[in-house]
């Protein structure tokens, strides 16, 4: 990789490698939010458990596999955590800055990491695949 080439989440996705890249990155991120997230259940209590565990064991999967079904997985999980975040709000009345930050972080990395890995195996996918 040269040392010009973007890396991260919001790179270019120009081919297999930048779409690797970002899966890789993603998944990182992922797994960076489940360590956060047992953080606060410390705090929050068990309600959150549900969703450490989803997200870290989705993370793993999609840093190991790279795969769509985990990519689409990760990206409804996030939704859920968005509704979740709106329910406090709604139940409360106050918006958690530490939920809406997950939020955000959770659905921008979870479409970025179903556009890579549906661009591995359609536009990047191995030759030798295409073949078959």
């Amino acid at each position: 990789m040269s040392a010009n080439r973007r890396r991260g989440i919001f790179a270019s996705i120009r081919s297999r490698e930048d779409a690797l890249n970002v899966v890789t990155d993603a998944s990182i991120v992922f797994l960076l939010v489940a360590a956060g997230m047992t953080a606060l259940y410390v705090v929050e209590g068990e309600r959150i458990l549900l969703h450490v565990g989803l997200f870290g064991f989705l993370g793993i999967l999609l840093w190991r596999f790279k795969s769509p079904i985990a990519a689409i997985t990760l990206l409804l999980e996030s939704i859920m955590w968005l509704f979740v975040t709106l329910a406090l709000f709604l139940d409360t009345g106050e918006l958690n800055p530490v939920y809406v930050t997950i939020t955000a972080i959770v659905i921008a990395t979870s479409i970025r990491a179903a556009e890579a890995t549906l661009k591995l195996i359609g536009r990047f996918a191995p030759e030798a695949e295409k073949q078959d």
